[in-house]
């Protein structure tokens, strides 16, 4: 059988990359009987019995590369960028019925591990039929997949076709339980920045039925296309129905570097422009919750009453007309604001959230300050973890930390800065971090040099930085095996008050060991037991989603099992 597993858009991306893909294309084509309805990583879904392969012949799934990390919090991998996969799987489909073979689908994947637990989603791309099958007995392009596995049996199963259908289910070792009515959220949809907004718009204008008010002004979307409206956003990444981003930047946002835009008209009181400005827009989806960030960019009008460049204007849409609305402004000496505005009235959050500047670039060393002596003989900036003592250095060899810049922003619940994403194999990093090494027993004693890619996170305030060993180099006669081995997973997470966690997975040859300690003032917790089995050296496994719940023998042997009431299964 041939699947040619045609990618929407191909002849337009240029030589290059039209051949990366015929390269996938080919070496998906012509697989043998080993992958079937009975295989064993197949797995059924409502109407669709799925069977992964990752060559001609060979049943599996192909591993994915981290896209960002704070483990063992979150790894996420996959997504898309620039409308090109960041992590594709193929799969053959079949009648969980009949085992007739109806074809091919290529899908966009995205991964993500939370505490250790995966979920793995799949964005039909392409279909090709074959045998008895035909386009219509294959699954709808754009149509979404995403299973979360809870472990032991349970497994929240959510599918979503465009413009349509919407469904999501729990599986049990005792049966199902039909969540539809809790999870209406339709991934398969564009992202709409304008659903953050609803609660902030500004009636009786005319011509300007989208306007909205925030900190203290009035914007009109306009469409790149001529017109008023917001332009809908194609999804980053998907988690669904627990996450969904959209938007992101590979650079500053304020000065370009946003791959989603949104131009508005400013009005003032009386509903006359006086300005426009062009914003990098992100959008995030929370549970159906969406919140939409803006941020000002360069090229804007400037002049009373238009927000600056860089200004950070950001809003949470809780429904029923309560509204998270957050601003900040660039520089040391920014402002920020935190406003919940509700039905009844407004309350301010400003001292809350008033430190969390989202304007500015992240600071990687604020998750180490824990780890830092404070009377280094090293630098000021100089952490130590294990046996090993970091010094940061600038580029041109001064002591500390490179600066961050938003990957993205849903402030203040989130700010996400550097990561890696891979494109057909080739990785990129978006922020990187060198480090001068020196041995913990002897801290003046300088062993090396090592270079890293650098991930910062901060969540409602709390910082975490995560960095990853690309390369090293040993100082005179130091062994390069003293120096952190290439590939070394670092990453600290900062409560505050002298309360840190501290992770670290380091490759082995005979295996990657992994480390999780809870500094405290008052002596360190060994966390060893609850995360060493989640390994941020190795590249994520989506086949870990898809448990015995859905396992093609379990789903025989449990079809006959009624669906439970939601209700009775909360014990109400």
């Amino acid at each position: 059988m041939h699947h040619r597993l045609v990618l929407a858009g191909l002849a337009a991306t240029g030589g290059l990359l039209t051949t990366a893909f015929l390269q996938v294309a080919v070496a998906a084509a012509d697989t043998a009987d080993v992958v079937s309805a009975t295989g064993a990583d197949a797995f059924t879904i409502g109407n669709y019995t799925f069977d992964p392969f990752t060559s001609p012949g060979v049943e599996g799934f192909d591993t994915v590369a981290q896209l960002t990390t704070s483990p063992p919090l979150l790894e996420l991998g996959g997504g898309t960028a620039l409308g090109l996969p960041l992590a594709q799987q193929g799969f053959e489909i079949f009648d969980p019925s009949t085992h007739a073979d109806l074809g091919s689908i290529e899908g966009n994947e995205t991964i993500a591990s939370l505490f250790g637990l995966t979920s793995t989603d799949f964005t039909v791309a392409s279909v090709d039929p074959s045998g008895s099958g035909t386009d219509a007995s294959l699954p709808t392009v754009g149509s979404v997949y995403d299973v979360f596995n809870l472990g032991n049996g349970y497994e929240n199963v959510y599918t979503a076709v465009p413009g349509g259908t919407v469904t999501d289910t729990l599986v049990t070792p005792t049966g199902d339980v039909n969540l539809d009515s809790l999870f209406s959220f339709n991934a398969a949809d564009p992202l709409n920045p304008g659903d953050a907004f609803t609660g902030l718009d500004v009636s009786g204008i005319s011509g300007a039925a989208d306007a909205f008010s925030i900190g203290g002004f009035t914007l009109d979307p306009q469409l790149a296309a001529g017109g008023e409206g917001f332009d809908t956003i194609a999804p980053l990444a998907t988690v669904a129905p627990l996450l969904e981003i959209g938007g992101s930047s590979l650079g500053d946002p304020a000065d370009g570097g946003s791959l989603s835009n949104q131009a508005f008209e400013v009005l003032n009181s009386s509903g006359t422009e006086i300005g426009t400005i062009n914003t990098g827009v992100d959008v995030t989806n929370l549970l159906g919750l969406t919140n939409t960030q803006l941020v000002v960019e360069s090229g804007s009008d400037v002049g009373t009453g238009i927000p600056t460049q860089g200004t950070v204007l950001d809003a949470m849409n809780f429904g029923n007309g309560y509204e998270n609305v957050y601003t900040a402004t660039p520089g040391a000496d920014g402002t920020v604001t935190d406003t919940l505005v509700t039905p009844y009235g407004n309350i301010n959050l400003d001292s809350l959230f008033g430190n969390i500047n989202d304007a500015n670039p992240l600071n990687p060393g604020d998750a180490l300050t824990g780890l830092q002596s404070g009377d280094s003989a090293i630098g000021a900036d100089a952490f130590s973890i294990g046996g090993t003592t970091f010094d940061p250095t600038l580029a041109g060899g001064a002591e500390g930390f490179t600066p961050v810049e938003q990957l993205l922003g849903a402030p203040p619940l989130l700010d996400l800065g550097g990561g890696t994403p891979t494109i057909f194999g080739i990785t990129l990093s978006l922020a990187s971090q060198d480090f001068n090494v020196y041995d913990g027993a002897a801290t003046t004693d300088q062993i090396g040099s090592i270079t890293t890619n650098d991930e910062v996170t901060n969540l409602l305030g709390l910082t975490n930085t995560e960095f990853t060993v690309t390369g090293a180099t040993p100082l005179g006669d130091t062994p390069v095996a003293d120096l952190p081995a290439e590939g070394s997973v670092y990453d600290v997470l900062n409560f505050g008050d002298g309360f840190e966690n501290v992770y670290t997975a380091l490759p082995g040859a005979t295996g990657d060991t992994v480390t999780d300690t809870l500094v405290t003032p008052f002596g360190n917790l060994n966390l060893d037991s609850l995360f060493a089995g989640i390994d941020a050296v190795s590249a994520l496994d989506p086949g870990a989603a898809f448990g015995s719940g859905l396992d093609v023998a379990t789903e025989a042997a449990t079809s006959a099992a009624s669906a439970i009431d939601p209700l009775a299964f909360l014990g109400l």
